[in-house]
C-alpha cells in the first residue's frame, strides 16, 4: 500500500506543480521526512528498501499533498479534503546542502536568522489548537496582514480560525520601565532602536483593529493579543504547546544585533522532551501577567 501512496502522490505532484523528484525531497525534508535523492529513486524504480523507510516516505508524500493540494488519501486513491478544512500551504524546499543550516528529524538551526514567511506559514499550517507568537515589536509579524497580499498569510491564518485554532500574539508594553530600559540599553549600538517603543504603538492598534475585523468574522478561533512586562530575550513560535505534537521556533536575542538576524532552532516535543520542556516552562513565566488588548473601538 506504500509504494501505490508514494507512486500515485508523486504523479499529482508532478502533474499539478509540475515538482521533479529532487523538489519533492527537500520539500518533504523541511516538513521533518529525511530521505536522500537515492533511496526516493530506488522506491519509485521499485527496487526494495527497508519498510520503515517505506513508511516515513509515504507518510511524507500524505502531509506533502495534504498541504499543497488539499488531498488525502482515501481507500485507494487521494481524494479532495472539505474546503473548509483545509487552506493552501507552500512547503519550501530545504537544501541539506545549505552550511547555514543543521536539520534532523525534528530539528533544525537556521542560522541566517528570521524564516521567509512561506517558511513561518508552513511552520504553523498543522496547528490543531493553538498557535503562540511571541516577540518585542511584532512589526514583521502584523506587516504580514497588512503589506502582503492576503493568500501569502491572512488566508492561512483565518484558514485555522475556522478550524477553531486560536491565536495568541505577544508583544512588549511600551509603557513599562522594562521596554524603557531595554530600548535605552539598545539604542548604544543600534540608534533606530530610540524610536522602537513608538513602532510597538503602531503596531498595537493595527494589530487591534485587525482583530476586531477577525472577531466579526466569527469563526471558531479566536485571535488574541497581549502586552508583557519583562525585558525580552528570546522570540518564541509555538504550535499546540501544551499537546504532545507541541513543536516550537525559538529566536534568542543577540546585544548589538538586529533581531532579525539572530539565528533561529526550531524543535519538537517528541524529539528533544527535556529541552521543548524547559522552553514551554520559560514562556509560561513570560506570559503569566500579560495583558490582553481590547477590541479596536473606531468611535
Amino acid at each position: 500500500m506504500e509504494k501505490t501512496i508514494i507512486t500515485k502522490g508523486v504523479d499529482l505532484l508532478k502533474d499539478r506543480k509540475h515538482y521533479n523528484q529532487t523538489t519533492i525531497v527537500k520539500k518533504m525534508r523541511y516538513l521533518g521526512y529525511n530521505i536522500s535523492e537515492p533511496t526516493f529513486s530506488n522506491i519509485l524504480s521499485g527496487k526494495t528498501v527497508k519498510p520503515g523507510t517505506l513508511d516515513l516516505v509515504s507518510k511524507g508524500i500524505q502531509e506533502l499533498v495534504r498541504h499543497e493540494l488539499g488531498m488525502k488519501w482515501g481507500r485507494n486513491d487521494f481524494e479532495n479534503i472539505n474546503e473548509q478544512e483545509w487552506s493552501r500551504v507552500d512547503i519550501p524546499a530545504l537544501d541539506a546542502k545549505d552550511p547555514s543550516l543543521v536539520v534532523r528529524p525534528g530539528f533544525a538551526f537556521y542560522e541566517n536568522g528570521r524564516l521567509s514567511i512561506e517558511q513561518k506559514t508552513a511552520f504553523f499550517s498543522v496547528a490543531q489548537k493553538e498557535v503562540i507568537e511571541f516577540g518585542v515589536t511584532l512589526h514583521t509579524f502584523c506587516s504580514y496582514f497588512f503589506n502582503r497580499a492576503e493568500w501569502e498569510f491572512q488566508e492561512k491564518v483565518e484558514g485555522l480560525l475556522k478550524k477553531g485554532v486560536n491565536f495568541k500574539s505577544y508583544l512588549l508594553d511600551p509603557d513599562c520601565n522594562e521596554a524603557r530600559l531595554y530600548f535605552e540599553d539598545r539604542k548604544r549600538f543600534q540608534p533606530e532602536e530610540a524610536k522602537t517603543i513608538e513602532v510597538i504603538r503602531g503596531v498595537i492598534r493595527q494589530l487591534s483593529r485587525l482583530q476586531t475585523s477577525l472577531a466579526q468574522k466569527k469563526f471558531p478561533g479566536t485571535f488574541e493579543i497581549f502586552t508583557y512586562k519583562h525585558i525580552p530575550y528570546n522570540y518564541f513560535m509555538v504550535v499546540d504547546g501544551q499537546t504532545i505534537n507541541g513543536k516550537m521556533m525559538i529566536s534568542h536575542y543577540i546585544y548589538g544585533e538586529s533581531r532579525a538576524n539572530c539565528p533561529v532552532i526550531e524543535f519538537t516535543k517528541t524529539m528533544d522532551s527535556p529541552l521543548y520542556k524547559r522552553y514551554w516552562a520559560s514562556l509560561q513565566r513570560l506570559v503569566k501577567d500579560a495583558k490582553p488588548i481590547t477590541l479596536y473601538d473606531e468611535a
